[in-house]
């Protein structure tokens, strides 16, 4: 019964193809709540800007050399504990990781304007017109990777896995990570990337790493294919072909497409789906 009231909860939430996404923090069920010890602290970038820093130890079968970090904290780490919280029920994980979830200072589970400065790049002045209000990538990649991670690994000790997860606009950071500093993270989870943002001008095709972290996971809902957002959009085949083609491991890299899901109601899917493979 409380999977089901939780496929309810999802499907209100995410249940059009790019429909807005509800603006409420998703509650966190009391299953969750035994199983992590949860806590929040705020933290702030050299820019001034605050952000939630949401944590979660588990009380049992903790791995601390694991930690998996979440974009959009606000509300995919509430969403991820609850996830995970259904599973244990059923079919229960041998080991459960940190959880990180880094979300915006906002009583907002997104904060559109927030997101898109912190999660795309700074296009070309011809494309800022049509896609405004992004350019803080950098800034915030600094700031997750010199000072919140820092943070965790003071807390917790140095882990020998991390995992960046990113859905959307959060897709396209991931990628940008993975991209620039492809070492900051051992696993990344590329999770629907926006890349109709900016025509794709901000990637350099054909993409190559320098240094290939031990695993890439994309994910998509087969909805999303159709739409008529994605017409014209950077291919996301084309950039997976590209990073398999050099790769030292191209299995390493995996697509995942879930049947019948949208690009919102894939978000759920997306993050079981990372933290099966990261907790392998």
């Amino acid at each position: 019964m409380k999977g089901y009231i939780l496929l309810i909860f999802i499907c209100i939430c995410f249940g059009n193809v790019f429909a807005a996404p509800s603006q409420e923090i998703p509650p966190l069920m009391q299953e969750a709540k035994n199983l992590f010890s949860i806590e929040t602290t705020r933290m702030q970038n050299i820019q001034g800007r605050f952000y939630n820093i949401h944590i979660a130890i588990p009380k049992h079968k903790a791995d601390k050399k694991s930690v998996f970090y979440t974009l959009d904290g606000n509300a995919f780490f509430p969403l991820l504990l609850n996830e995970i919280a259904t599973k244990e029920s059923t079919k229960p994980f041998k080991a459960l990781p940190i959880i990180i979830g880094v979300g915006h200072y906002s009583p907002l589970a997104y904060d559109r304007a927030l997101r898109t400065y912190d999660y795309t790049p700074l296009l070309p002045e011809y494309l800022q017109d049509k896609f405004s209000g992004g350019g803080g990538i950098d800034s915030f990649l600094d700031f997750l990777i010199q000072e919140v991670k820092p943070s965790i690994h003071k807390q917790f000790g140095v882990p020998q896995k991390e995992l960046l997860f990113g859905h959307s606009f959060g897709g396209l950071f991931v990628l940008h990570t993975l991209l620039s500093k492809p070492q900051s993270f051992t696993h990344y989870v590329c999770a629907s990337p926006s890349l109709w943002w900016g025509e794709g001008k901000f990637l350099s095709l054909p993409l190559k790493l320098r240094d290939y972290p031990d695993s890439i996971i994309f994910t998509r809902g087969s909805l999303e294919k159709n739409s008529k957002k994605m017409q014209g959009a950077l291919k996301l085949e084309s950039l997976i072909w590209d990073l398999q083609t050099n790769a030292p491991n191209p299995r390493n890299i995996v697509f995942i497409e879930f049947n019948g899901q949208s690009h919102g109601s894939s978000v759920p899917y997306a993050l079981q789906s990372g933290l099966d493979i990261f907790m392998e």
